[in-house]
């Protein structure tokens, strides 16, 4: 879903066994090694900045605008079976609600697919704030089998948050690696 720049579609039948399981498998492990690398005697070493972390900002405006579009997807999916069970009468009222909310699903899945690629892109200030957001694409994951990157968006994910341990780690942080268009 995360994915299209121009046309939005959505499949309610998303990967739920084929490749996302691996990525999922990649990021949680990813998590995983996370944890071993920053020793907690590392980890209170590193300065704690009072400012809100900015992955923090990117994860709430990815969490509505998804929220939004399953409101929104959940309507269509009511006014659809409202439709089947229609008399004749009112097939032409309905069908016209309907195709508004199929309309409204461009404009809303491309606002998810922004607020996709700006938390992906967005640099945490904290291994706090890496730590969320690599949970919050696990969740999302977890919850309705739902893969919020493909293969550049788990890349431009994990390159943010490698940036984000290497400044806690006081290692370099590394240069390019992937377009952040």
């Amino acid at each position: 879903m995360s994915q299209a720049d121009s046309v939005y579609t959505m499949s309610r039948s998303i990967l739920i066994g084929g490749p996302a399981v691996r990525r999922r498998q990649f990021v949680t492990g990813g998590a995983a090694a996370l944890a071993g690398v920053i020793t907690s005697s590392r980890a209170e070493s590193v300065p704690v900045s009072t400012a809100p972390d900015p992955v923090l900002v990117a994860i709430e405006g990815h969490r509505r605008a998804f929220e939004e579009l399953g409101r929104l997807l959940a309507e269509q999916d009511a006014a659809e079976r409202e439709l089947r069970r229609a008399p004749s009468g009112r097939r032409t009222e309905l069908e016209a609600k309907l195709a508004a909310l199929c309309e409204a699903e461009g404009t809303l899945g491309r606002a998810e697919m922004k607020a996709s690629r700006r938390l992906a892109i967005t640099v945490p200030g904290s291994l706090k704030g890496a730590a969320a957001a690599l949970q919050y694409v696990r969740e999302c994951y977890e919850v309705g089998q739902y893969p919020l990157y493909e293969e550049d968006g788990y890349r431009l994910l994990l390159f943010s948050t490698e940036r984000a341990i290497c400044a806690a780690a006081g290692l370099a942080a590394p240069n390019g690696g992937v377009d952040s268009r």
